[in-house]
């Protein structure tokens, strides 16, 4: 598909010239002589790339950055400033207003149509949906690694198989790597003065491990041991950190894939504080059962300790609870684990406190 760039040069000479560079690399080309002109085309068109002149009559080059910029139909578009000006401020001035990078004139049309390709293409990275999946991980990786930003990212991330009780990291360990759950269940928890275990997850296929404490530059707050035999690919914490500082746009593409761990992290710090032990038990039962992978549907096989851990209260609360629902035919307890015989039960039981918790959030 033919990429379409918006060309904003005042002078006819030069935008002729440049078009017709553009032209033969099989661009599409729309030209504005000014700055008015070309913010207007810019958010009629909406064109795949900006060329902009920094010294034109009317409206500047750094006026047109700043109104596009405020208008998000047309934020995101790749920007790149034509200049005759090599000052070292006012090429700090352009990419400080967010510019994607500058061309000083005169200029090689190859170094020109150089620029156009990498930014083009990471574009095209910025704008692709990705899944929290092993592939789609790979994809960010590898497609970021075209970038010269990006050249020293490694090549082969390894993967390692971790068994049943394996620790991935302890509470107190220097980070070195970010993980990435491709199969199998981790659990990640805290320990208190008392010895006591607090749960703050239960993870599995498309999570991701340790990113806070690679961005905080700190040791790890929890630990992180395997509840089944896990297959997990390892992120060198250099690969991760330059994706994160290199680049503000990957940065905050990558950052969206972490999202769903700490959205999901804060609604079970909302459950702990609103919800009844009945509720954070109907609650863990139903999330176990939606990620916990058995043979059979419904049956749950997580030892009840953890499950104890995972709701913030003692096993023999949980057994009693437990005891209440088996007497009511919503589970029924077996040798092999705990079978959900009533998920729309349980299902009621815990909307009951999305309630409450909109009424205390108004």
């Amino acid at each position: 598909m033919s990429h379409t760039i918006l060309l904003i040069e005042d002078n006819e000479e030069m935008s002729e010239n440049i078009t017709s560079i553009l032209k033969l690399a099989h661009y599409n080309v729309i030209r504005a002589s000014n700055g008015k002109e070309g913010v207007a085309l810019a958010q009629q068109e909406h064109p795949d790339l900006i060329l902009c002149d920094v010294m034109m009559p009317e409206l500047d080059g750094y006026g047109v950055l700043h109104i596009l910029n405020g208008d998000p139909e047309t934020a995101n578009i790749p920007f790149i400033f034509l200049t005759a000006k090599a000052d070292k401020a006012d090429l700090r001035a352009g990419m400080n207003l967010g510019a994607d990078d500058y061309i000083t004139k005169p200029f090689d049309g190859f170094d020109l149509l150089k620029v156009i390709e990498i930014r083009l293409k990471k574009s095209a990275l910025l704008k692709q949906n990705y899944r929290n999946d092993i592939y789609d991980v790979n994809s960010l990786f590898n497609k970021a690694r075209e970038m010269k930003e990006f050249q020293k990212l490694s090549e082969n991330r390894p993967t390692r198989t971790y068994k049943k009780k394996d620790f991935i990291y302890m509470e107190g360990q220097i980070p070195s790597d970010l993980y990435f759950i491709i199969s199998g269940e981790v659990k990640t928890y805290k320990v208190n003065y008392d010895g006591k275990e607090l749960i703050t997850g239960i993870h599995r296929k498309g999570d991701f491990l340790g990113y806070v404490a690679l961005l905080e530059e700190t040791p790890h707050s929890e630990s992180a041991e395997v509840l089944e035999e896990a297959e997990v690919s390892i992120i060198p914490k250099n690969d991760f950190l330059t994706l994160v500082y290199s680049s503000k746009d990957i940065a905050r593409k990558f950052i969206k894939m972490l999202s769903n761990n700490l959205i999901e992290a804060e609604n079970r710090l909302l459950d702990l504080a609103y919800q009844s032990v009945r509720q954070r038990v109907a609650g863990a039962l139903l999330k176990i059962n939606s990620q916990h992978e058995s043979p059979e549907k419904n049956l749950i096989t997580i030892a009840r300790r953890d499950i104890s851990n995972m709701i913030g209260t003692a096993t023999e609360s949980l057994n009693r609870t437990l005891a209440d629902f088996k007497d009511e035919g919503l589970i029924e307890i077996l040798g092999e684990g705990i079978r959900i015989l009533r998920m729309d039960k349980l299902e009621a039981m815990v909307k009951t406190s999305f309630v409450k918790k909109d009424v205390r959030s108004k």
